[in-house]
């Protein structure tokens, strides 16, 4: 859908939900009526609860993100692969003498696939050899190090999370590059260029939905009833 498309479907849904929750007393019922900011912040945060809701499998059918190649083409848009360099000279505090530090994309959401790339060595098997990342937990980092079946080695590098974009990675060799792919936070709907002093997630441009056109009219479903419970009107 355009942006004109969804603000106008967007109306038309909305009081005729509202007009059949009003259980046919016309008489009494005003349409409501909704600016085009309060409509663009009730299409982004209906298109933020679907893309989640697919990707941990919260939904109707219970199918997670690659579970179908349905799903895997409604979010394909937001699919994206980055290789990162270890920071040099970084500030954070080292859990191990093992760790590199790495700094994950800006729009980075959810991981789905992630690798590392060993750097030079002697050793002529290990160089740019991919090896996998499993993330473990600081209350679990202890344990796992004491477990030679578990712990970082040839096979395994592991991943700390220190902040939203950064990761300590643990490695028995040194890592030149950190290979991700992830699905990124989706960009805000906005449908008409807003004014000064109002932005949604940063952005002031119209802009419609970066996803599948298939999912535009779910989008708007869910955005209008969001709009409809924050009116105290509750639709089945």
């Amino acid at each position: 859908m355009t942006t004109q498309e969804f603000s106008n479907s967007f109306d038309t849904l909305l009081n005729s939900y509202a007009r059949k929750a009003s259980y046919g007393d016309s008489s009494s019922y005003q349409d409501i009526n909704l600016d085009e900011y309060e409509k663009s912040l009730f299409l982004t945060e209906a298109q933020e609860q679907l893309v989640l809701t697919y990707y941990n499998g919260k939904n109707s059918t219970l199918d997670s993100f690659e579970k179908t190649e349905e799903l895997r083409r409604y979010l394909s848009n937001l699919v994206h692969t980055a290789e990162v360099s270890p920071e040099e000279n970084s500030e954070e505090s080292l859990l191990t003498s093992n760790s590199q530090i790495f700094s994950l994309p800006d729009d980075l959401w959810f991981i789905t696939y992630e690798a590392a790339k060993l750097g030079s060595s002697s050793d002529n098997c290990v160089n740019e050899k991919l090896i996998q990342v499993v993330p473990v937990t600081q209350d679990d980092l202890h344990r796992v190090l004491e477990n030679p079946f578990k712990s970082f080695g040839f096979r395994r590098v592991l991943r700390l999370d220190i902040t939203d974009n950064k990761v300590e990675l643990i490695s028995k060799y040194s890592i030149s590059k950190y290979i991700v792919r992830y699905i990124s936070k989706v960009n805000p709907i906005i449908l008409v260029d807003l004014p000064n002093g109002l932005s949604i997630d940063g952005r002031i441009k119209a802009r419609t939905s970066d996803l599948h056109e298939a999912l535009h009219k779910a989008i708007l479903e869910l955005a209008v009833r969001l709009a409809l419970q924050s009116k105290g009107i509750q639709i089945q």
